[in-house]
């Protein structure tokens, strides 16, 4: 008993208050809140269920539809052509409308077609400069290997021909000093032969 007192010692007067109050607050807005649920229509409209199918939200949108669709249905009524032949004044501002967006299209093809012979005649020249200097190359070209080649056959023609001259030198210097070391020879031997 002496533990009972002093538990309930411990707890204060101001938590046993809220905790009182707070119960107090979560029953009453329960209770509150399932008043407030609505009960459903029950007039049978066809759909699933026996309700309609339609959203009931959507009735303020689906006038707003229908009355659309009129002012369209109206709007083409007016601008078609009457039986007398004249246009309505939509109807022809829209066809000026189409005839001057027409003519600027003309003028933009007409402008787009000057621009594209001027590239065309632009590049042809071009090509044919880079042609006539492409000739102009090769010719040199040509005439610049013709004097190398002849250049180059003078060349050898005349170092075969220093060739030949040195050739036919040394052979005429080593005869001459075959001949002479025969001498020499022959001379040492009748030497050595009178010795």
């Amino acid at each position: 008993m002496k533990k009972l007192f002093s538990a309930l010692k411990k707890i204060q007067i101001k938590q046993i208050l809220t905790a009182f109050v707070l119960g107090t607050l979560l029953f009453v807005t329960q209770a509150c809140s399932s008043v407030s649920a609505k009960s459903p229509d029950s007039t049978y409209e066809g759909g699933m269920n026996q309700y309609s199918d339609v959203d009931p939200r959507s009735k303020g949108a689906e006038a707003a539809a229908k009355m659309k669709a009129k002012g369209l249905k109206d709007n083409a009524e007016v601008n078609e052509i009457d039986q007398t032949g004249s246009l309505t004044g939509n109807t022809r501002r829209t066809l000026d409308k189409k005839a001057e967006n027409l003519e600027d299209l003309g003028k933009n093809l007409k402008e787009s077609g000057k621009y594209a012979a001027d590239k065309v005649q632009d590049k042809a020249e071009n090509f044919a400069e880079g042609t006539k200097r492409g000739v102009k190359n090769i010719k040199e070209n040509t005439s610049n290997a013709l004097d190398s080649i002849t250049n180059a056959a003078g060349d050898t023609a005349e170092d075969a021909k220093l060739s030949t001259q040195r050739a036919a030198q040394d052979a005429k210097l080593g005869t001459q000093r075959a001949a002479e070391d025969a001498s020499n020879a022959v001379q040492r031997t009748l030497r050595n032969a009178v010795d």
